[in-house]
């Protein structure tokens, strides 16, 4: 992929939403055929949070966002575009992404909604955002991404229930009044169904030629396998793809926002990239796999941590949804701030 030649846009805050309710691999284990001992040691996962049946993912979309917002000081009647990520929404329809707007008061006609891309969601949708921002006159974008991993993984599936948590994320980014801001991007896809997860219609129905066995239930399919090899395949190779065509080594980047599918998977991209593991914050131990919110958790880990200074190096990248995938490379032209979590 080529160097950013378009107007630089840059992340300004980023802050996170989670719910109260902690559930440890004990607690998971009471229901699962495995142990907490062989959870943590097979994916570096401690705990996650989950959703109450009560709360919904709007609401934890609307807090993320509207941190977000506070940390940049940026007013929602002052979003240009709004970019709204989530694979596990409380409705198909209507859009979470004006379900947001008419809450925050954020009034763009500039609104998508990213519904498939799940773990790779942050990649593309500020990939989006930065792309959406070069007509003249706009300024700011907000990402919003949420998800409920715990309502669309099985109870009784060990494969899945254990990697994933309920969380929100969401980041500011603006046009660059200096050079700096979005250096480079790498995206890509290749097909599997590996990583699946049908629609209501599609239960029990019996498709002549579907590629897919006919799904049974509505929970995410996963084969573990195919999603290691994958993650460990492509990711390394987009983010040395993107920094290459930003001009810069691994070396020169003083923090790396991941997609935190485990967090023993992170620290192997991490050892694979040949990055320091001091500039590679880790969340997926204390909340697990968040999909399309994932990499923000990183990124606010990375602000919070100091790694994302005026003028550093970040990275970011992510991998998901069978498969869709690619990296970003930032250069800051201002501190990125982190909010504060509740």
């Amino acid at each position: 992929m080529p160097k950013w030649e378009l107007t630089p846009v840059s992340p300004r805050s980023v802050a996170l939403a989670l719910p109260e309710r902690v559930v440890t691999n004990k607690e998971l284990c009471a229901s699962l055929d495995t142990t907490p001992e062989w959870i943590e040691e097979k994916t570096g996962i401690k705990e996650r949070r989950f959703l109450d049946p009560e709360e919904t993912v709007a609401d934890l979309a609307v807090e993320a966002a509207e941190k977000a917002l506070a940390t940049a000081s940026v007013q929602a009647a002052a979003i240009d575009v709004l970019v709204v990520a989530c694979t596990t929404p409380d409705w198909v329809m209507p859009s979470l992404g004006v379900t947001i707007a008419e809450r925050l008061g954020i009034a763009t006609p500039r609104i998508v909604d990213l519904t498939q891309h799940a773990c790779a969601s942050t990649v593309y949708g500020m990939y989006m955002a930065a792309n959406l921002l070069q007509e003249p006159g706009l300024e700011t974008a907000l990402i919003v991404c949420a998800e409920r991993g715990s309502g669309g993984t099985d109870p009784q599936d060990r494969v899945t229930r254990i990697f994933f948590g309920d969380a929100a994320g969401a980041a500011v980014l603006r046009k660059s009044e200096s050079r700096d801001g979005l250096l480079s991007y790498d995206l890509g896809n290749t097909y599997s169904d590996a990583v699946r997860m049908a629609t209501p219609w599609r239960l029990n129905q019996e498709v002549p030629g579907s590629p897919t066995p006919t799904p049974l239930t509505p929970y995410l399919h996963m084969d573990g396998s195919v999603v290691l090899r994958e993650a460990m395949t492509r990711l390394p190779k987009s983010l040395n793809e993107t920094l290459s065509s930003a001009g810069v080594t691994v070396d020169d980047v003083n923090g790396f926002a991941l997609h935190q599918a485990s967090a023993k998977l992170v620290r192997q991209i991490a050892r694979t990239v040949g990055a320091d593991l001091k500039r590679v914050p880790i969340t997926a131990d204390t909340l697990a796999n968040t999909a399309s919110v994932s990499p923000l958790t990183s990124l606010w880990r990375v602000a919070h941590d100091g790694l994302a200074r005026q003028g550093d190096l970040l990275a970011i990248g992510a991998i998901g949804a069978g498969f869709l995938y690619g990296a970003l490379c930032f250069r800051l032209p201002e501190d990125l701030l982190a909010a504060e979590l509740s």
